[in-house]
């Protein structure tokens, strides 16, 4: 998921060409963020016989794809919630538009000048496709040669359309969907689950088709895709029915968005993005609280700000959508994270999060209440039609909508969470009961200094709150002494009669650094905008 960005005051124009092809279907493949010492890391995606490259999914995921710019080879992560190509690497034969860009995610950022170039994606060909070549990478997975990141988003939502201000700077499946007017203007998503914590879990994409055996998702209810009200963003998302989440005890949370000024839906009907950039759902703080607050023993783990959950206890939840139900795997609501050294316990955390309030009370990120990510995902298969969000789209074109296809069957589940949580023994009947309202656990009250905490966990020190607040009451310290200091010496010079000598001021000439290089240039600071992996926190998402 990005934020916003700023149009210069130069624009340029630039010529394309399109190869034409019907529709492709390519599997991807999902890597865990590195930093999490629980994480697996993958060697290698392997190519299967048809060119396309595999999917794996692990805790905090990205999901990876193969494709080649001026034919070097790149794997790029796969984003619903943002619209552009960027890529980290040398390029052959790319040409420089002299136009710079800026992206800022809901973690990390990009930066650099927006290139052209070739690009083969499975078996689309585009000449001169637009794209950001990064020389900034800020808190991103993709910070090494041969990485990227591919926006399958609306084009409303790209920065470098709106700083071309022509066809020349659409988003990858707009020039896909612009070449054949006859192919369906379709993106699907399919993301599956193997044993817990594989380095193996396939899943698949397809343009402008469906996968075969899956057809049903066409005859699933149209969700009305929604302008986002912000005008700010766009992002795939839709309505929840009034009320759409049923709890883990079987009954309707009452649900109320946030967002004011409304022209869609009712006040019950929370908006949802599907963005498959955040490994972790995001939903509101109350929501999370009613899915694990009354689990007994969960906690609201204010260090990581997640919910901490027993792994053996099985939950169940679901969503609905134009009065179909969509529930979800037990193994999607809780992830294991490790085993406690202190216990010996296995340790989940909730994979549903507390939206965090950078997210929810930022303008620029869109007038949304949820964001459903990969937990979610694993459980439906989504088909989006782009309809109308095609750029250059005329009126005769119908309005975009989104499809889900449920993909969880509930009896099997319930096997798979046996046999990976339970040893293959089902205790589930005797699991201790949810605990009652007025005893479960809350993660609201201190929710916004947890959220605010973890967000600092990758900055340099010298821009945390403890370092600054540290500083600060030094700083003060020391300025109160020297102030003491000299109303002393002052004091003692008025009494004393010895006549004073004027203090020694080395011929230094103009004011030097205290710190300085061996060449002679000074220090500014340490410096800023390295990447650093994060611990828990999605990105758009969009590590997550």
């Amino acid at each position: 998921m990005r934020l916003g960005y700023s149009l210069p005051s130069g624009l340029i124009f630039l010529s394309s060409t399109i190869f034409s092809v019907d529709a492709i279907s390519f599997d991807v493949a999902g890597r865990a963020r590195a930093s999490n010492p629980v994480f697996h890391k993958r060697d290698s995606i392997p190519n299967s016989s048809n060119g396309s490259t595999s999917l794996e999914d692990l805790l905090d995921t990205i999901y990876f794809c193969n494709l080649t710019l001026g034919g070097a080879p790149f794997e790029v992560s796969i984003d619903t919630g943002s619209a552009d190509l960027w890529i980290v690497g040398t390029v052959p034969a790319a040409h420089n538009t002299s136009v710079h860009a800026n992206l800022t995610y809901g973690q990390g950022s990009v930066a650099g000048f927006i290139n052209t170039a070739a690009l083969v994606f499975d078996d689309f060909e585009i000449a001169d496709q637009a794209y950001i070549h990064a020389d900034s990478v800020i808190q991103m997975i993709q910070d090494v040669p041969g990485t990227g990141l591919i926006g399958l988003g609306p084009s409303k939502g790209s920065a470098i359309l709106g700083l071309l201000n022509s066809s020349a700077g659409d988003p990858p499946l707009d020039r896909i969907f612009e070449q054949n007017t006859s192919t369906p203007n379709i993106l699907t998503i399919l993301l599956s689950r193997n044993e817990e914590n594989s380095t193996d879990q396939p899943g698949q994409i397809t343009i402008g088709e469906v996968i075969e055996g899956n057809e049903e998702v066409a005859e699933q209810p149209k969700l009305p895709a929604l302008v986002d009200g912000s005008g700010l963003n766009q992002h795939w998302m839709t309505l929840l029915d009034s009320n759409g989440i049923i709890g883990p005890d079987g009954n309707r949370i009452n649900t109320t968005s946030l967002k004011s000024n409304l022209t869609e839906g009712k006040s019950d009907q929370l908006r949802v993005v599907f963005d498959s950039g955040f490994s972790f759902p995001q939903v509101p703080a109350g929501i999370a609280d009613d899915f694990y607050g009354r689990v007994p023993g969960a906690f609201f783990n204010e260090t990581i700000a997640y919910w901490q959950v027993p792994c053996s206890y099985e939950l169940n939840i679901s969503f609905i959508f134009a009065s179909v139900e969509y529930p979800i795997h037990p193994l999607d609501m809780t992830a294991f994270n490790g085993v406690d050294e202190t216990t010996g316990e296995d340790v989940c955390l909730g994979w549903f999060q507390p939206i965090a309030d950078n997210i929810l009370s930022d303008p620029n990120f869109g007038s949304f209440d949820v964001i459903l990510g990969a937990a979610f995902l694993r459980n439906a298969y989504l088909l989006i039609n782009f309809g109308d969000f095609v750029d250059g789209s005329n009126s005769s074109v119908a309005d975009p909508f989104i499809q889900l296809f449920s993909t969880v069957n509930r009896t099997a589940a319930h096997l798979d969470f046996v046999n990976v949580r339970l040893g293959g023994k089902d205790t589930t009947s005797m699991q201790d009961p949810l605990l009652s309202v007025s005893e479960a656990q809350s993660s609201s009250s201190n929710l916004a200094a947890a959220l605010s905490d973890s967000s600092e966990n990758d900055e340099p020190v010298y821009k945390k709150t403890w370092f600054i607040v540290v500083v600060s009451i030094a700083g003060a310290i020391i300025l109160a002494a020297i102030g003491w200091s000299i109303y002393s010496l002052t004091r003692r010079s008025r009494r004393s009669n010895v006549r004073s000598e004027s203090a020694f001021i080395p011929p230094m000439g103009s004011y030097k650094p205290l710190v300085m290089k061996e060449d002679g240039d000074s220090i500014v600071g340490p410096a800023v905008g390295q990447y650093s992996h994060r611990l828990f926190r999605d990105p758009y998402s969009d590590e997550p």
